[in-house]
């Protein structure tokens, strides 16, 4: 039976971490990641994401928390690892607050999240043009040091391609093996 063979365009987070679950949901795939920038020259290394989920309307809500869960579970498991500080993920705790009282005091992920309540009103006056707020503990993940420890646990037959634009419209894009 041939190679499975899968390209996954982009280079960042969300590129990268594509390519690591299909490696392991594919275990002897060949994955191609197609990209015109990898780290350190990514939105992603300069763009630390705090995990803090937004409703999507037309995506049901127990499938949004599903994926909130795994996602935070995923980056949990890192924080706790011997890894976070290579992985750059660790918790970071603060405050979202709002000048007008939410439709929903508790979103959907408030028992995924650590320690979740809203805030007292000794807290909310540090803000004094807000009216509601909440306090928890997430995770943070810090791109620069995500993105080279994303490819560092990438599986030996993955490779990069670089993706080269061209100036003549009619050519296709090049692309040259970076690994």
């Amino acid at each position: 039976m041939d190679t499975v063979r899968i390209a996954v365009v982009g280079a960042g987070v969300m590129g990268l971490s594509t390519a690591l679950c299909i490696s392991k949901l594919v275990p002897q795939c060949s994955i191609t990641v197609i990209s015109d920038k990898f780290s350190p020259d990514t939105t992603s290394d300069v763009a630390p994401g705090i995990l803090i989920p937004h409703a999507y309307p037309e995506t049901p809500i127990h499938k949004q928390k599903q994926w909130f869960r795994e996602t935070f579970d995923h980056l949990f498991a890192i924080a706790n690892s011997a890894e976070a500080g290579e992985a750059g993920v660790h918790l970071i705790s603060g405050w979202q607050i709002f000048q007008n009282i939410p439709t929903e005091e508790a979103p959907f992920w408030a028992d995924v999240v650590l320690g979740f309540r809203k805030m007292t009103e000794v807290e909310l006056k540090k803000f004094p043009q807000h009216v509601f707020g909440q306090a928890f503990t997430t995770l943070k993940c810090e791109g620069s040091a995500y993105l080279p420890w994303l490819e560092k646990s990438s599986p030996g037959d993955s490779h990069a391609q670089l993706g080269l634009k061209t100036s003549d419209p009619d050519s296709q894009a090049l692309f040259k093996n970076v690994n």
